[in-house]
């Protein structure tokens, strides 16, 4: 079996129509759902760019890996993808935004993770390709009117390059096993894409959220704090209109992931499985909020994942929890190799098989800092977050934590940690986020997790614990 990897930025499900919002216009990935799996419980690992990318690559937690915040690299001795398929025979390109390398957002032009260094496009090579004068030309733009006065057309964008070069790469293959992840930076901002596509979306009344500058006030004060920064965002027209740019740029980028499609049906129809995902979501005034980071709300977790594999089922929709770091043991499994013991996911295998199973009741999120060359964004404030079928717990090391019934509370107005109705629920999720932070050598773990104002379920210790052995990995590396 090949595996097609395709993954976006930024891009939350009410960006994709196959979620149930017709007013976007993604005709590519909802034909990859009607032909597919669509997952409605998957969630991102990390709301940030680099801590998501490392657990998608490493198959473990950003802060087990190393990448616990963007612009750090993963460590030395973490096997990658590439790596990983190249070791077993396979062919492994990888087009576009890495963000691994840990310098700057566009990375250094030198190929990692293990891939084959024909196809890297990442984005000092793109910055490189069209000259720095016209890429800050681009940069600066923000209405149809810039577009247009800086001559952006669409084969000098990012998007459609990374797209090229993936179609080049499928070309290439002949009768050896591949793996391929085609990475657009796209819909993240700047958000470029031919001027027609932010116009589109400038006449459309989007609907908002219910929870569109909900109230604060039983949440942690960061949230307080950004809302008071930003202003109140009042009450929205009907029909409101946000973002033009952002959901234009999310449509120009479908059509570019609809021509990767075409050529896997075109190259490799029978033995190519697809698998579409982004890193996180983006809160777009959800409670007053912007962007990502320590926010674990559905918006910026909760993530799109579709897989379609030759001869699985097509149209369906599974509401089975799934991690980004199940993603590389799926992978793995679909191609008939085996997950040693140091991966921290769980193969969605059965999943790909029977949309109705189940393969984990929990899943895991965290953050820890938004970036380190970029101080002005936030500060160190450490969160781990547990979801489960129903409720969503999460641990604010430094403040209030929050409790959300999401089947009665989809939009998170309603921070029930003190329910004693919902004590059973909150403690049972916290036994087992303490638990998982111990299974995987959390290296941020502390007896404070555990003790809250709400419970006190840890003892204090100078030495005490067990001591856990770091579990066996892949054969190519040796402790």
């Amino acid at each position: 079996m090949n595996i097609v990897f395709i993954m976006t930025d930024t891009q939350t499900k009410a960006m994709v129509g196959a979620y149930g919002h017709p007013q976007m216009d993604t005709p590519n990935l909802d034909r990859l759902a009607r032909e597919g799996i669509r997952f409605e419980r998957a969630y991102t690992t990390s709301p940030l760019c680099t801590s998501a990318r490392s657990a998608l690559f490493t198959g473990l937690h950003s802060q087990v890996n190393g990448a616990w915040c963007n612009h750090i690299a993963p460590g030395r001795g973490v096997a990658m993808m590439g790596e990983i398929f190249r070791y077993y025979g396979y062919r492994a390109g990888y087009t576009g935004k890495w963000h691994l390398d840990g310098t700057t957002y566009a990375g250094t032009g030198i190929p990692g993770g293990g891939f084959e260094p024909d196809w890297w496009y990442d984005g000092l090579r793109y910055v490189q390709d069209i000259g720095p004068e016209r890429f800050q030309a681009y940069r600066s733009c923000r209405t149809p009117a810039d577009l247009r006065r800086a001559g952006v057309v669409e084969g000098d964008l990012w998007g459609p390059r990374v797209a090229d070069r993936a179609i080049d790469f499928l070309g290439s293959v002949k009768g050896e096993p591949f793996v391929l992840v085609v990475s657009f930076e796209e819909p993240h901002a700047p958000a470029l894409a031919p001027p027609e596509y932010w116009e589109r979306f400038a006449s459309i009344g989007l609907r908002a959220r219910p929870n569109r500058a909900a109230s604060t006030a039983s949440k942690p004060r960061l949230m307080q704090i950004q809302r008071e920064e930003r202003g109140e965002l009042g009450t929205p027209p009907q029909g409101l209109v946000f973002f033009p740019e952002f959901f234009g740029c999310n449509s120009f980028i479908d059509r570019q992931i609809g021509r990767v499609i075409d050529a896997v049906d075109q190259l490799h129809p029978d033995d190519t499985t697809i698998i579409y995902t982004t890193d996180h979501g983006d809160l777009l005034n959800s409670h007053g909020l912007i962007g990502k980071g320590p926010m674990m709300y559905e918006e910026s977790c909760n993530i799109p994942l579709i897989i379609r594999r030759p001869g699985g089922p097509q149209g369906a929709v599974s509401d089975a929890l799934a991690s980004h770091v199940d993603l590389l043991p799926t992978m793995l499994d679909l191609c008939g190799l085996a997950q040693p013991p140091i991966l921290q996911g769980r193969s969605l295998g059965p999943v790909l098989v029977d949309p109705t199973a189940r393969v984990r009741d929990y899943t895991l999120l965290e953050f820890h800092r938004y970036a380190i060359n970029n101080d002005s964004f936030g500060e160190f404030y450490p969160v781990r977050c547990v979801v489960d079928t129903q409720y969503k717990l999460v641990i604010n090391l430094f403040e209030t934590d929050e409790l959300y019934d999401l089947r009665n509370d989809p939009y998170e107005m309603n921070n029930c940690l003190g329910d004693p109705r919902l004590a059973d629920a909150r403690d049972r999720l916290h036994d087992w986020l303490l638990a998982e932070m111990d299974r995987i050598r959390d290296p941020f773990r502390s007896f404070r997790w555990g003790n809250r104002p709400w419970r006190q379920a840890r003892e204090q210790f100078y030495f005490g614990g067990a001591n856990r052995e770091r579990p066996p990995g892949f054969p190519f590396f040796t402790d």
